[in-house]
């Protein structure tokens, strides 16, 4: 315990790493604040947004849907046909954002029955569709292929969960923003990059690693200890992202309203196959950004393990996480071919977003097996490989 102890504060209990945590909780505060309190314009305009909601929040109220048909269709008059232009146009004015919000709801519940022109043939969407498409396939006599059980699959989802509800979700849907947006890559795996990236580099550019592997401890102990740092450190500076993004996100409107609406409701998860309320999620995602962060920390770890600069290290770390940014980058083909490595990058298994806003599955074996669990399995082989190597790599180390 002494052994673990001694590395924790190597790695997280010196003056350096506790400056840049200092640093960046600030940084996670101003984002979760601000994010937040100028998403409709001000505190009171939030006021005004969550009094027009009340009356209609749940199931679709078809009166206030042509109320809020109307108003997007002069705001068309004033912004051009851009949803971006319209959405940017009104986020000040709360009466205005409401209209846009209620009428962008009205065409979610159509997609749920009909779905939407933009959908791929690939991945069909909307009840209607879904069930004209579980039809063909039976009539084609496919009810016994990975496509039937996954269509039939995605069905029986929808139908339980039932159309989206509206609620005021802004503020929830901001926060599930803050953790499942690449923003996140840039203010938090960055820095959680550089302080790991050190944990074996610094020791053998100094030459030090030579008196600490040929210790009485043994390089088995010691690593041991390395990764127990590692992993705490880890979960420290992820949970302070966590707390200060969703604290002061909270603190900003002083209310935690929408915490009991369906996951649904937040415009970007409408499609989402699950049945929590935010709250809910809320922990669902706080969890899933510590293991995928821990993930990728120890990644990092085994990266410093088989070099000896720390910036070398760091450099190496950081083309990993920007991995399958590059590759969308390149075109659709290039991504096409290369969707497995695409999907398993830490650039899509850490954003919540990525991962729990809609319906994917993979077929293993004939039969659909989702994205999340899919990608359970791989961190955890991840985990598994990343200690062995770094146990490995250590037990080879010729001591000078």
């Amino acid at each position: 315990m002494s052994l673990f102890g001694f590395e924790l504060r190597k790695l997280l209990f010196n003056k350096r790493t506790l400056l840049i945590a200092a640093a960046m909780a600030v940084v996670y505060a101003a984002i979760g604040f601000g994010t937040s309190y100028f998403l409709v314009g001000s505190g009171e305009a939030y006021k005004t947004y969550s009094a027009l909601a009340a009356p209609v929040t749940g199931p679709l109220d078809a009166r206030k849907a042509d109320e809020a048909l109307q108003s997007y269709e002069a705001l068309k008059d004033r912004f051009g046909d851009n949803p971006e232009m319209i959405y940017y146009g009104t986020s000040s004015d709360p009466v205005l954002k409401f209209d846009v919000d209620y009428a962008n709801y009205t065409g979610y519940v159509n997609e749920y029955h009909n779905g939407a022109a933009s959908d791929s043939l690939s991945a069909p969407y909307g009840v209607n569709v879904l069930r004209g498409k579980l039809t063909e396939l039976a009539r084609d006599g496919k009810t016994n292929t990975f496509e039937y059980r996954s269509v039939k699959n995605q069905l029986d989802k929808e139908t339980a969960l039932g159309e989206p509800r509206f609620a005021n979700t802004v503020e929830w849907g901001n926060l599930f923003t803050n953790w499942g947006d690449t923003l996140m890559l840039f203010v938090l795996f960055i820095p959680l990059a550089f302080i790991i990236s050190s944990v074996f580099s610094r020791e053998a550019s100094t030459g030090m690693d030579n008196l600490i592997l040929s210790s009485r401890n043994g390089r088995r102990k010691i690593v041991t200890a390395k990764i127990g740092a590692v992993a705490v450190t880890a979960a420290i500076l992820l949970g302070i992202y966590l707390l200060a993004t969703f604290g002061f996100g909270f603190l900003a409107v002083g209310t935690l309203e929408g915490w009991d609406a369906a996951l649904r409701s937040v415009p970007a998860y409408v499609r989402a196959p699950f049945g929590f309320t935010n709250l809910q999620f809320t922990l669902v995602s706080a969890l899933w950004v510590l293991l995928s962060g821990t993930v990728y920390a120890l990644v990092v770890a085994f990266i410093s393990s088989r070099l000896k600069s720390q910036m070398a290290a760091l450099g190496v770390s950081l083309l990993v996480l920007f991995l399958n940014i590059g590759i969308a980058a390149l075109g659709t083909g290039i991504q096409s071919a290369l969707q497995w490595l695409s999907d398993f990058g830490v650039a899509s298994f850490a954003l919540v977003g990525e991962v729990f806003a809609g319906y994917k599955v993979y077929n293993v074996f004939g039969f659909p097996v989702p994205y999340y669990g899919a990608l359970l399995v791989f961190m955890g082989a991840v985990i598994a490989l990343a200690s062995l190597g770094m146990y490995i790599g250590q037990r080879r180390r010729t001591v000078a």
